[in-house]
């Protein structure tokens, strides 16, 4: 691949303490022996960055910290070599818990501080005094409490006039105003998807099996007529879907072995923000995006991947 042209900057405000361990099998009530752990700072602005750096690609993230465990989240983002930029505020940074069983990936995520007084506008100063002339910009992940709910929308209209390429991967309300932006793709799964054209319709499972593409397709073209230029919907391991303008492309899942599917979708976001930096096509992105993501799957950490396995996927990928 050749060099990026454009420079990605992340805002994946509520960055967290991610702590993941494996067990043999899971049940309330009960004490579990892990037998395997990992803890690093994270949260989905900070996988995004961690899955670019797997590939290459170098990227800056923005984000709160707060307390002991934001300077313990700083630190552990620091040796690992990502470039992250952050606001200090009251409380304490969030911590999230993902269990790995045989039969099951459990998650258990905080909420995160709370975002008070002047704290909002200093992020958003930090982001757009930043964001790259004609780079990308990436709205990665949940919103603290506190945070105005127009608050993506605003750095995607603040991002278009610097000439950025705006890419959206949030959800509830903040993805719903966020579309009135009209950023230039934004990623839901389907979840998230389904939970914003149809809210009273009860929950659903990411990973739907049979017919998950189908229901993606039918959700990203409902998405695509409320502003975004282009949608990507993931459907678990069933693959993902794009629709920009009139066109929709279908990308089937690639054979691997899953360890974890937590953080697939940032890796996913990841591909797509790196194939466009180097000047690559959407579709293209799309596929690189998708590899990226399945290679994610097969490590134990969220965001990490193994950039030879991803190249791989990508030249066994298709669209179709």
């Amino acid at each position: 691949m050749t060099e990026t042209s454009k420079a990605i900057l992340i805002a994946g405000p509520n960055l967290s303490l991610d702590r993941t361990i494996a067990v043999d099998e899971i049940s309330v009530g009960r004490i579990h022996r892990a037998r395997r752990r990992d803890a690093r700072g994270g949260g989905k602005g900070a996988n995004v960055a961690r899955a670019l750096r797997s590939v290459g690609t170098h990227a800056r993230v923005g984000g709160f910290v707060a307390g002991a465990t934001g300077d313990a989240i700083r630190s552990l983002l620091g040796h690992e070599g990502l470039h992250v930029s952050t606001i200090e505020v009251e409380g304490e940074s969030r911590s999230c818990l993902t269990v790995l069983a045989r039969e099951s990936t459990t998650v258990f995520n905080e909420e995160g501080p709370s975002i008070e007084g002047r704290a909002w506008e200093r992020f958003e100063d930090l982001i757009l005094e930043n964001v790259p002339e004609k780079g990308i910009l990436v709205c990665s992940g949940s919103w603290p409490p506190g945070a105005p709910v127009d608050a993506v929308a605003g750095l995607v209209r603040g991002a278009v006039a610097r000439g950025c390429f705006t890419i959206c991967d949030t959800s509830r309300a903040q993805l719903q105003r966020a579309l009135e932006a009209e950023p230039d793709l934004i990623k839901p799964n389907l979840a998230e998807a389904r939970a914003l054209l149809d809210p009273d319709a009860p929950p659903e499972p990411v990973d739907e099996g049979a017919g998950a593409l189908d229901r993606a397709a039918g959700y990203a073209t409902r998405l695509a007529e409320l502003g975004p230029k282009a949608v990507v919907c993931s459907a678990g391991s069933q693959g993902a879907v794009l629709v920009a303008g009139a066109d929709l492309w279908r990308f089937p899942a690639l054979p691997i072995e899953a360890v974890n599917p937590v953080g697939a979708g940032d890796s996913m976001v990841a591909g797509i923000a790196d194939a466009l930096a180097r000047d690559g096509d959407l579709v293209s992105a799309v596929r690189w995006g998708t590899a990226m993501a399945a290679a994610s799957c097969e490590t134990f950490a969220a965001g990490l991947l193994d950039g030879d396995r991803a190249r791989r996927l990508y030249a066994s990928s298709s669209a179709i």
